[in-house]
């Protein structure tokens, strides 16, 4: 296996709708090791298929912590079927060195996709039981969608801000992603606090 070049923001690749994969070819395995590979050598919990240049419907994580273990986890073709409640997560993402800005998640969400031989799975993920794992999932199927994180910024102008500072192309107003059910449930939370974990 071996580690490939994660694009930074700016690149056309981050904007595009990414491809479903039919054929779990050896090609297909092998850019699922390598994005193994990358994700841990950049120290990241997840990485999408867009994120190294590949328009492909696929991510990859691994959100294990001190208390939790939850291994290699392999996404494709995923789609999340149900959604509900709102958190305020604080995220960074490795297609936007040291970058971390505030934004609005769901905090329950189920999950249909296939492993990485083509088995269908379904998955669902809360929030007060895996925190990282339930928004790195929705942070991670929004690259597939050519969706960013800068996207769902709280603070739209500071994180204009930081992008500036780091030399990053600026936030595209037409870009901001606005979904009414996460938005009345995130009207609902009193003094919501950015989950970290």
């Amino acid at each position: 296996m071996s580690k490939l070049k994660v694009v930074k923001y700016g690149d056309p690749v981050l904007r595009q709708v990414a491809e479903p994969i039919h054929k779990f070819s050896p090609k297909i395995q092998k850019l699922i090791g390598d994005m193994f590979d990358t994700m841990y050598a950049e120290n990241g919990c997840g990485l999408a298929a867009p994120q190294v240049g590949v328009s492909k419907q696929l991510f990859v994580l691994d959100c294990s912590n001190e208390t939790k273990r939850y291994g290699k986890m392999v996404f494709i073709n995923p789609k999340i079927v149900r959604k509900k409640g709102a958190c305020l997560s604080h995220e960074g993402c490795l297609s936007f060195p040291e970058v971390f800005v505030d934004v609005k998640r769901y905090n329950e969400i189920t999950v249909r996709f296939q492993d990485m031989k083509g088995k269908p799975q379904e998955m669902t993920v809360k929030l007060e039981e895996h925190p990282l794992l339930c928004r790195a999932i929705q942070h991670e199927m929004d690259h597939l969608n050519g969706i960013l994180f800068v996207d769902l910024a709280v603070d739209q102008h500071g994180a204009d801000v930081l992008l500036k500072a780091k030399d990053l192309p600026s936030i595209d107003p037409a870009k901001n992603v606005i979904e009414p059910a996460l938005e009345e449930a995130y009207s609902q939370l009193e003094n919501p606090v950015a989950v970290t974990e």
